[in-house]
């Protein structure tokens, strides 16, 4: 057999490869393009279940080393490029599946592909993380915004935040003292318990008091659990905004800097594949 026919047979076998890739990745889209179309707001467990298949794609991308995983990932970069897909200068193999799959025409996703990305990359930098197993990871972290969050410097979780901002109250100097009759009903059954005073601003610079939320009340239904509890966010949230004012490290970043480390190490391993491949 000349070198040319081997040549021509090898040459068949890649290019029918890299068909095969083609055919793969686009069926993922159009499994990801209906989910966005028909149950964007919904479908969390078809979502989760694309990223499974994207993790699946990663790992064959990712194992082997050849002119075939060459083109894959050269055809796939020029499809997003033509489809107008932003990417960095030398974007990773998961930015482009992420975008590739989830990207919509003209339609502001950047934030959304965003967080994929940041989850895609948390997936495969967990070691107990596998294709088979990441739609039942993502959900027993909460959700896509819950895992992106625990791996973003500078983001901790909303139950974090109402502890924090518990904990600030706890520290921050007296303002006022403000006495009602429902303060005082509860006084020997709720004290120390945190409590929303809603006023109106009046022109003399005092508020006025108009309504007074506990968590829970005697003999109502109604709780203000939840009122409360965005009122303690926006305490560790303000008072974060100001300590970042005047330093460079905050709480968050030291919660969330172990894994972010991870994935900067996964994503210069990813780097140096790529010069082996170039």
């Amino acid at each position: 057999m000349s070198n040319t026919t081997v040549n021509t047979n090898e040459a068949t076998i890649v290019t029918e490869e890299v068909k095969s890739f083609q055919n793969e990745i686009a069926e993922v889209r159009n499994t990801a393009s209906g989910w966005y179309s028909n149950e964007y707001k919904t479908s969390n467990e078809r979502l989760y279940s694309i990223f499974s298949k994207l993790y699946v794609i990663y790992d064959n991308l990712t194992t082997t080393v050849d002119d075939a995983t060459t083109q894959k990932r050269e055809w796939i970069e020029a499809e997003c490029k033509a489809k107008g897909v932003v990417l960095a200068k030398k974007p990773t193999i998961i930015q482009l599946l992420v975008n590739y799959a989830f990207y919509v025409d003209d339609v502001d996703c950047s934030k959304r592909l965003s967080s994929y990305v940041r989850v895609l990359k948390s997936a495969v930098c967990n070691d107990g993380v596998k294709a088979d197993n990441i739609a039942k990871w993502i959900a027993d972290k909460g959700g896509i915004e819950s895992v992106r969050q625990q791996t973003t410097k500078s983001a901790v979780t909303k139950e974090q935040r109402i502890e924090e901002g518990n904990a600030l109250l706890n520290r921050f100097e007296t303002i006022a003292n403000v006495t009602n009759e429902k303060t005082t009903q509860y006084a020997s059954t709720k004290t120390e318990e945190v409590v929303l005073l809603v006023g109106v601003l009046q022109a003399d610079g005092s508020v006025a008091v108009k309504h007074t939320i506990f968590k829970e009340e005697d003999d109502s239904t109604i709780k203000g659990t939840t009122v409360i509890n965005t009122a303690l966010c926006n305490v560790y949230s303000k008072h974060n905004e100001t300590v970042k004012k005047n330093t460079s490290k905050d709480k968050a970043e030291e919660e969330a800097q172990s894994i972010n480390d991870i994935i900067s190490n996964a994503e210069l391993a990813d780097e140096v594949q790529l010069k082996d491949v170039a």
